[in-house]
């Protein structure tokens, strides 16, 4: 619906059309505010749907150098929120619980590839929660799938401000869980970052309004003297801005899609040829 919207508004009104990736918009979020970003950078796409790192050699260039094998980062403290009964969407409620919690509470693993890849795993982590949960009776087991995200209504669960405090148990369990996510995804990022010797980092998409992984990628970051772009927090889940200045880069190179263009749900950032490039220990 959105793309017949936008060639019969482009028809009507003899603008161009431009056709824009998704991922591509999350990236190019960053740009909004920091417009002057050096290359190479390196872009962590973390979202619900996605956790990737791209390498950007240059503006508007971009390869996929890692993905997850499984959930991505949004979609596991969605899990672990909904496993320990706290309400949906979970990344800004284990956010908020983890702050008053130990992150060092419960040893949560942290996974690498067997392969040597950079590439995300969090199914072992949401297994040792389940466990933990079951084994210390903080796991809620439910059958009725997670209610549908209303993004202008409140979160649901047992942390609004007029109900019971939240047992220190759970607070311990969010943020060592929390702890786990960030620490994958910036070790993973840092090693990235070095192995392709970039000048600067983007991190960008729903996650990336954690205020953990804000500060410890921020701060890992001035300690290898490069630059760091997060979006504030408008600029990170999905919103018209990013699109827009993704468009407006293409605009400028005289990227102007056919009417005939049509909606590709898997379109593979970078086109064909962003073929994943699993990165091996020497």
């Amino acid at each position: 619906m959105g793309v017949s919207f936008a060639k019969a508004l482009a028809w009507s009104s003899g603008k161009p059309l431009v056709a824009v990736n998704h991922l591509e918009g999350h990236v190019r979020a960053a740009f909004i505010e920091m417009p002057d970003l050096p290359f190479p950078a390196l872009a962590l796409i973390v979202s619900g749907g996605h956790s990737s790192l791209y390498l950007c050699p240059e503006e508007g260039v971009y390869r996929l150098l890692a993905r997850t094998r499984d959930d991505a980062a949004g979609e596991a403290f969605d899990k672990a929120a909904r496993l320990l009964g706290l309400g949906y969407p979970g990344g800004p409620i284990i956010d908020r619980l983890a702050k008053e919690g130990d992150p060092r509470a419960v040893p949560f693993p942290r996974a690498r590839m067997s392969d040597g890849s950079l590439d995300f795993s969090f199914s072992g982590l949401k297994s040792a929660l389940l466990r933990h949960a079951r084994a210390t009776g903080l796991a809620v087991e439910r059958s009725a799938p997670a209610p549908a995200y209303d993004p202008h209504g409140p979160e649901k669960g047992p942390v609004e401000d007029d109900e019971a405090p939240v047992p220190r148990e759970i607070l311990d369990v969010a943020a060592s869980f929390q702890q786990a996510v960030v620490d994958v995804l910036v070790d993973r990022t840092m090693e990235a970052a070095v192995r392709e010797t970039v000048r600067s980092v983007i991190v960008s998409g729903g996650v990336a309004c954690n205020s953990l992984l804000r500060a410890e990628m921020r701060a890992r970051c001035e300690q290898r003297g490069l630059a760091i772009a997060i979006p504030s927090p408008c600029y990170c889940t999905d919103n018209a801005a990013m699109i827009a200045s993704a468009g407006a880069l293409k605009l400028e190179r005289g990227e102007i899609a056919s009417l005939e263009l049509t909606a590709m749900p898997g379109w593979r950032l970078g086109g064909p040829e962003a073929e994943r490039t699993s990165h091996r220990h020497k």
